[in-house]
């Protein structure tokens, strides 16, 4: 499934980069405690160990100092020096120890953590154990393999001004995405090429392409390119990948319904009822329910979307445990979740819960939304609604209007309706 943003669209090599440099959505820092040994359990001093990695060089100037992106000459060295392999880090990444020990403290959801020796000719993965498991993990190295290869397309012979590649490794259904990144690597660059090195393994490459003079991503890798790493070859090369023309995204999409009138703004609408929601499935309701049907009870409703990790991640929990709070005040409220997959690859409430199947396990501790649930596999009702995008609540009163408000202001509508005398 396409991954949509949840933060504004990367339009741009500059804007990737402040998306990298600030990484994926932070929670509280993890501390990861290991040590880096050789392929004989020896330790080994002095190697660079991050969850994230760039295949761009240091993201600092000679001097140490962070590149000041507002130059358009320290953008094409920020995404220069191609293949040169570094953590990437908020802070200086502090190497490990004479005894081959690291402490790093890493606040983005990622579910695996990479070393290499200062050569960078060795390196490593192993996989951050769950929160409650907190001995320290060994990371170790073995000869690494450079991976190269270019790109063309998506016109015949065209060569993109500027293209960018991600490295995944396989899923964890102990991290499920999009709680947790499967994010390893990043590689850009201005000549259409990529270039990294990596230890054997199984891992999988997203990649897209920009123009000059044009506004949007003009191409993609699709479908996302699966490579196996042997450690029979020190050297693969990919050749030269066709790209495809770029599917709609969320911003395309919004542009268009902008220019055909079909873009509508909930927030200008308070104290009037709301637009009417799309849905092709549901669960807990009719699909062909409408708020007219809730007349008397509060309606909150919650858009969210399968590619967004802070709806799933926090959003859900927060109003699973809401309506398990609230439950004896049920029959003065309900909470409507709309469930959003605009590439139409979730066509049934079974493929929904096929989806959620490793985050119910992994990250919602067995429990399944108590709430109904609604599927729109389309952009109808993001843009009925005017969504600024995935993770929006809104709060629909008794008489069947939008007010302003969330979760927060429904509870206190509650806690003073329980306080009126009967």
């Amino acid at each position: 499934m396409r991954k949509l943003p949840t933060w504004p669209p990367l339009y741009s090599p500059v804007l990737v980069l402040l998306t990298i440099l600030g990484g994926v959505r932070a929670d509280e820092p993890r501390e990861i405690r290991g040590r880096v040994v050789d392929e004989a359990g020896r330790p080994v001093a002095g190697a660079a160990v991050g969850c994230f990695w760039r295949a761009n060089g240091p993201a600092r100037d000679r001097d140490g100092k962070p590149y000041d992106l507002k130059k358009e000459e320290n953008v094409k060295l920020f995404w220069g020096q191609l293949g040169e392999m570094e953590p990437f880090a908020r802070t200086q990444p502090i190497p490990a120890g004479s005894d081959g020990r690291f402490t790093i403290k890493d606040s983005a959801p990622y579910h695996a953590v990479m070393a290499m020796d200062p050569s960078r000719r060795r390196g490593g993965i192993a996989m951050i154990p769950n929160a409650e498991q907190a001995e320290p993990i060994e990371i170790r190295l073995v000869p690494l393999v450079t991976v190269r290869g270019s790109f063309e397309g998506p016109g015949s012979g065209q060569q993109p001004y500027w293209t960018h590649v991600y490295v995944h490794l396989p899923e964890d259904p102990r991290h499920p995405s999009p709680v947790y990144s499967s994010r390893l690597v990043s590689c850009g660059s201005f000549e259409a090429r990529f270039e990294f090195r990596l230890p054997p393994g199984k891992y999988t490459l997203q990649a897209y392409s920009q123009f000059a003079d044009r506004e949007e991503f003009e191409g993609d890798l699709i479908p996302d390119r699966a490579i196996v790493l042997g450690s029979d070859r020190s050297d693969v090369h990919l050749g030269r990948l066709r790209l495809a023309p770029h599917a709609p995204d969320v911003h395309i999409l919004k542009a268009k319904a902008k220019a055909e009138g079909r873009w509508n703004d909930y927030t200008r609408h308070f104290g009037e009822a709301p637009p009417q929601w799309h849905a092709t499935d549901a669960r807990g309701i009719s699909k062909d329910a409408t708020i007219a049907d809730f007349r008397g009870k509060w309606v909150l409703v919650d858009f969210w979307g399968m590619s967004c990790r802070p709806c799933v991640s926090k959003g859900l929990p927060k109003l699973m445990r809401f309506y398990e709070e609230h439950a004896a005040q049920r029959d003065r409220f309900e909470i409507i979740s709309i469930c959003i997959d605009i590439d139409g690859q979730l066509k049934s409430m079974a493929d929904v819960d096929r989806a959620l199947e490793p985050i119910v396990k992994n990250v919602w501790g067995g429990k399944t939304l108590p709430f109904p649930i609604l599927l729109d596999p389309t952009f109808r009702t993001w843009e009925r609604f005017g969504l600024t995008g995935l993770g929006t609540v809104i709060l629909i009163d008794p008489e069947g209007k939008l007010v302003k408000g969330d979760e927060d202001v429904l509870a206190k509508k509650l806690k003073e309706q329980a306080a009126r005398p009967k």
